[in-house]
């Protein structure tokens, strides 16, 4: 756990978290996003981009959609000296509460079946594997598990 999990602030991403922000999709992802691309999801009224800062320098973001009452996890990522400190599950208390606020019935995501940390974490938070998506990630190639958290 970080020390002062109270000093974590998480709030809308805005241009000028970019470059952080994409410093750690490319630190964490073998095909991550591009710039424009979290450009593009900040200036989307759809979506609702997150950045988690602690002394404000970002250390996690995640990426939400929201239809049809369901939040989908588009992309979500903790900087990599910052992993198992407890900033994912901050992220994932947050999602959750955002979702109960917008109204949604459930979460959902994918993630690569040889993620083992990232699945661990989600099963903690109640998600359940519901699908596979064959060869639905590149470099490697390799199958998504689609896991689901029902909302009460």
């Amino acid at each position: 756990m970080i020390e002062r999990t109270e000093d974590l602030v998480i709030k809308r991403m805005a241009l000028e978290d970019l470059d952080e922000v994409v410093k750690i999709e490319n630190q964490s992802f073998s095909d991550p996003w591009k710039r424009e691309f979290f450009s593009e999801e900040i200036n989307n009224d759809f979506a609702s981009p997150l950045v988690a800062k602690l002394d404000q320098n970002v250390v996690g973001y995640a990426c939400l959609w929201i239809f049809f009452g369901e939040l989908q996890i588009a992309n979500i990522a903790v900087e990599k000296d910052f992993r198992r400190k407890g900033i994912g599950t901050k992220i994932l208390e947050r999602i959750t509460d955002y979702a109960r606020d917008k109204s949604c019935l459930k979460i959902t995501l994918d993630v690569r079946e040889s993620n083992q940390g990232a699945i661990d974490l989600y099963n903690k938070f109640g998600f359940k594997i519901v699908g596979r998506r064959k060869k639905y990630y590149r470099f490697p190639v390799e199958d998504s598990l689609i896991m689901e958290k029902i909302l009460l």
